[in-house]
């Protein structure tokens, strides 16, 4: 798990480098933070998205039991 983990980081990080070069550590830190304060907000809005998806799933799962 940590492997792919790890692969999947450095997949991502060679990436943003490939497009935006070493540019990020350059960056003022405040744009830094709300770079993060933007990603903070992107997770807890897919969040709800699945969270939405997943009550949709058990309704219809309760449509579909059978009482076994």
């Amino acid at each position: 798990m940590i492997e792919r983990f790890v692969e999947q980081l450095r997949a991502r990080l060679a990436k943003g480098a490939e497009e935006y070069g070493d540019t990020s550590f350059c960056r003022p830190p405040m744009d830094l933070l709300r770079e993060l304060q933007e990603e903070a907000l992107d997770l807890a809005g897919w969040g709800f998205v699945l969270y939405v998806r997943i009550e949709a799933m058990k309704a219809k799962a309760r449509e579909l039991d059978d009482g076994c």
